[in-house]
């Protein structure tokens, strides 16, 4: 199954970097927890449920002309997996650039994202946060 969610993430992430919102969310729980550990201030950092996840990515797509997610490496770990990421953003308007690495953990139950949790600072950080 590990390796599913494998592909499961690397499906959402190609999703994301479309800005195609309906296919990151494809594999998501109706009830799935996120949390951006490094969101700005004026995005939620939590949010509970597709309806509210949907709502942060499409401020996301209005504050950022350019946003890409290039995922380095994927990592199976069981029932979750971690992803070394690479962002890559310009702000809309103002032009600012993005340009951070940082790790991402998708938690699945029954072949279903059910949590994750974006903007660890390191892979080590999310392997810890995992019990690793």
């Amino acid at each position: 199954m590990s390796e599913q969610n494998v592909e499961t993430v690397r499906l959402s992430n190609e999703a994301f970097n479309r800005r195609d919102i309906e296919g990151v969310m494809a594999d998501f729980d109706p009830d799935v927890e996120w949390e951006d550990l490094s969101s700005p201030l004026d995005v939620p950092s939590r949010a509970r449920g597709t309806r509210a996840i949907r709502e942060v990515l499409a401020r996301w797509n209005q504050s950022f002309e350019e946003l890409t997610a290039d995922v380095e490496e994927f990592i199976d770990a069981g029932d979750a997996v971690v992803c070394v990421t690479h962002w890559h953003a310009r702000g809309t308007g103002s032009g600012v650039p993005v340009d951070q690495t940082s790790a991402e953990v998708y938690e699945f139950e029954d072949g279903q994202i059910v949590r994750a949790t974006l903007g660890y600072p390191s892979r080590a950080d999310a392997l810890q946060a995992l019990g690793g």
